[in-house]
């Protein structure tokens, strides 16, 4: 027991030391979003997360040094699937933002096998810079919708610890846009 609580320990204060960062506790989709797109969709992991916030029982997050007892498989950007349905919500930066599409693009490019990816991301401007990283995983997109600002919310990712009056949603300031991207065996599969 004293393992688990000393690594317990590490895991919140890891992201605890980020809360001056309001990046640092990744908001997730709320778990009726994250039910309709395993039921829907066959999701069966989400690339970002972490052990606090995470809804499905396969994720990735950033620490894995921490978050690998929980149950984390590590950074997305050292994720290989080759076949399967992924959900995708990276920190709502450009940087990002870029760098999930690029690692999607690169993953769906290099499977011979049925590949999806649901990545959801704030409505952005598409500065040259975003707009290339974009361009790596647009020959495999199928399909996008908007979420309109008052019409959705992220579940915090502050569930371990009370802030403010107990908010458990975040009410974004923007659209936010859901990305449906496959190569073409996983557009045959995940329809």
């Amino acid at each position: 027991m004293r393992l688990l609580h000393c690594r317990l320990f590490a895991l919140v204060s890891r992201y605890s030391a980020l809360a001056a960062d309001k990046s640092a506790f990744q908001a997730a989709l709320p778990r009726p979003m994250m039910r309709l797109l395993k039921e829907r969709w066959g999701v069966t992991h989400e690339c970002y997360a972490s052990p606090l916030n995470r809804c499905l029982a396969t994720f990735g997050s950033v620490f894995d040094d921490t978050d690998k007892w929980f149950g984390s498989s590590g950074s997305f950007y050292a994720f290989r699937p080759v076949s399967g349905c992924y959900e995708a919500n990276p920190p709502f930066d450009t940087s990002s933002v870029q760098a999930c599409f690029r690692h999607v693009g690169a993953l769906l490019g290099a499977s011979d096998e049925p590949l999806c990816f649901v990545v959801v991301v704030p409505e952005m401007d598409m500065s040259s810079s975003l707009a290339r990283a974009f361009a790596c995983a647009k020959p495999f997109l199928r399909h996008h919708e908007v979420a309109k600002v008052s019409e959705h919310a992220y579940l915090m990712g502050l569930q371990h610890q009370r802030t403010g009056h107990g908010e458990r949603y975040w009410h974004p300031v923007k659209n936010s846009m859901l990305y449906f991207f496959q190569n073409r065996l996983g557009a045959e599969s995940y329809p």
